[in-house]
């Protein structure tokens, strides 16, 4: 029996640097801890995270109690269509991050520095601000004029963050991070991420004085030779940062993944096309359907099989973004990592498995 839309139980992850918040967007949190990751749509290998239970489990259905990693068993083309499952599982990793402090100052690996480094696992991701406190901020790549030289001396300490470029966050707004780039989400900043499937993180600097934080270990070798290799990622703010917060349509395409945003008054029909695995993230509003075990909400998640050929319904006025995992473009050779990015300023995407978090 093929799968209908899948309602998934988020992995919900304690951080030192979360907040409450994502119990606004629907995310039920235990008591009195500080939550900094929900993990929507998930399906690690256990090995290659700290996260205890890396895996989506859904919650609707035939397939109620199984995680995604046994759905793609079963009959992974009707989850996935022609989409290839990452080592046997999901080719993505979706979450909802809530920043009360600012995250460390990281760096994911390129494909070209995981090819040699087994231990490590390529990974781009994007960022869709939901909310932001007044004066919050994304930092991202370096301000003009710094060199190499410059965040070699300032790694490790707090002065690499007086050479990152910090743009504003603007609620609506998305930002793509190719692999490579240093980068830090700021406090007060609530984000949809999208990745490729890696828990690999290496840490700059980690405001451990400035947040009374117990000190964590920072990664400055494995960091600067991958930042040193993308060094074009992060001088070139076009290639990492994309504002769209009052755009619809197609907001960026990559061989991995391609993020849309619709806005649907109350009636209208949102209907996409199967043969690709679909994520639907609901911004605001409320959509339901026939096929819907329950209506979705600010913060409601749904996984659309490949299969499926169905509709959703706002019952408000509603914002919805939809996630299409892979490209029918992945096999475009004209970027070094396997694909072109056609969203104007943006670079080019990584890829991968996994070893560590932020």
């Amino acid at each position: 029996m093929q799968p209908g839309p899948l309602h998934l139980d988020p992995v919900l992850v304690p951080k030192t640097w979360g907040g409450r918040r994502l119990g606004g967007v629907g995310r039920r949190l235990p008591p009195g801890v500080s939550i900094g990751e929900s993990w929507d749509v998930a399906d690690l290998a256990p090995e290659v995270t700290p996260v205890t239970d890396p895996c989506s489990r859904v919650v609707n259905g035939v397939a109620a109690g199984r995680c995604l990693a046994d759905v793609i068993s079963d009959d992974a083309s009707a989850l996935l269509g022609p989409v290839p499952p990452s080592n046997g599982r999901f080719p993505l990793l979706v979450k909802t991050l809530d920043a009360r402090e600012h995250l460390s100052v990281q760096v994911h690996p390129t494909e070209a520095y995981a090819a040699v480094h087994p231990e490590a696992a390529a990974k781009t991701e994007s960022w869709l601000v939901l909310a932001a406190e007044p004066g919050s901020v994304l930092y991202l790549g370096v301000k003009p004029g710094v060199e190499r030289d410059d965040v070699r001396r300032a790694a490790g300490t707090s002065a690499i963050v007086e050479l990152l470029r910090a743009v504003p966050a603007q609620p609506g707004s998305l930002h793509h991070l190719p692999a490579g780039l240093i980068h830090a989400l700021g406090a007060g900043v609530l984000a949809l991420e999208v990745q490729t499937p890696s828990d690999t993180t290496y840490r700059l600097y980690d405001w451990s004085e400035e947040y009374g934080r117990a000190a964590r270990a920072l990664h400055l070798a494995e960091g600067l030779e991958v930042a040193m290799a993308a060094w074009d990622v992060n001088v070139d703010g076009q290639r990492s940062v994309h504002r769209v917060a009052s755009e619809d349509g197609v907001l960026l395409d990559t061989p991995a993944y391609r993020i849309s945003r619709s806005r649907l008054h109350p009636g209208a029909v949102h209907r996409s096309a199967p043969g690709q695995a679909r994520v639907v993230y609901v911004l605001s509003g409320q959509v339901t359907g026939p096929e819907l075990s329950w209506p979705l909400r600010r913060g409601g998640v749904v996984l659309l099989p490949a299969c499926w050929d169905g509709k959703l319904v706002a019952t408000t006025q509603s914002t919805l973004v939809e996630i299409l995992v892979g490209s029918d473009r992945a096999d475009d050779a004209s970027s070094p990592d396997g694909g072109e990015d056609r969203t104007a300023g943006l670079g080019p995407p990584g890829g991968g498995r996994s070893v560590r978090a932020r």
